[in-house]
């Protein structure tokens, strides 16, 4: 299996089980991930959707303010120089408030009208136009609130859209590469297991065979009716010795040769004979 497609373990049981928590902790951490997008797609859609009618509402506003304006400067003459000379505190402030959107620290900020701020030109306009004034004034009030709530969408938008991108980034990376590498990893893993049990077994079998090998031979080289035989000088051998025989001819030069005769059935000779001693 290609290493670049798995991770470099061992293969043990301990590594097998390191590799399958690991994979459990992935597919939890990548549903949680899957979750976390489809919820900030969700606010992101809304947050698109409120910034679109804000902004229709912001530009008929701003429209509505400057015409207001120019009604000013067209009662009351050039009046920004005493306006700017006049400015005291500011009756509009604005109000951070921190949200939290699935994990993603956005804030929010909120037009807050100060009734406790000073107005120098409260008394604008009384002479003439000074319907025109407070017009003017409630119009750009209104525009400021719009401009602050157009930016806190702007600002969440943002935000979210970077969040989304990350997040998704991260499912695609342990879609693509983490999880295809832990399932290769722990398929590598089964396969050089099973091939060590295989070789195991076989390293087994052949210990016990050579074991088996061994004690008949053992056997056979002290066998004292073999050496009662020899004593005496028979040359009959039991049906036993060449059952044996049979079984264990490719074991090495003590056992004796075996024939077959023309029926199929097999002839055993004893170890003792010699060619000339053969009569047919």
């Amino acid at each position: 299996m290609n290493t670049e497609n798995r991770y470099p373990v061992t293969a043990s049981l301990f590594m097998l089980r390191e590799i399958k928590q690991r994979q459990e902790k992935v597919t939890r951490g990548y549903q949680l991930l899957k979750r976390k997008t489809e919820a900030l797609r969700i606010r992101g859609r809304q947050a698109a959707v409120e910034l679109s009618a804000t902004q229709a509402v912001l530009g008929h506003t701003l429209r509505e303010a400057y015409i207001s304006l120019a009604a000013i400067k067209f009662t009351n003459g050039e009046s920004n120089a005493m306006v700017l000379e006049n400015v005291g505190q500011a009756q509009i402030r604005v109000l951070r408030t921190p949200e939290n959107i699935s994990g993603v620290p956005t804030v929010s900020l909120q037009a807050v009208e100060d009734l406790t701020a000073c107005d120098s030109l409260q008394y604008a306009g009384l002479g003439a136009g000074g319907h025109r004034t407070s017009e003017a004034k409630k119009a750009f009030r209104e525009a400021v609130s719009i401009l602050v709530k157009f930016a806190s969408l702007r600002n969440t938008c943002l935000l979210l859209d970077e969040a989304i991108k990350s997040t998704l980034r991260k499912v695609n990376g342990i879609e693509k590469v983490i999880m295809p590498k832990l399932r290769n990893t722990e398929s590598y893993i089964l396969t050089e297991m099973g091939e060590q049990e295989r070789e195991e077994f076989h390293r087994l079998k052949m210990v016990k065979a050579k074991k088996n090998r061994r004690k008949i031979m053992s056997n056979l080289r002290h066998d004292p009716y073999e050496d009662n035989l020899s004593r005496d000088g028979s040359n009959r051998s039991t049906s036993a010795d060449c059952l044996t025989m049979v079984l264990f001819q490719n074991m090495g030069p003590v056992l004796s040769q075996s024939d077959s005769a023309g029926d199929g059935n097999l002839i055993c000779y004893p170890h003792n004979w010699d060619d000339d001693d053969l009569l047919f």
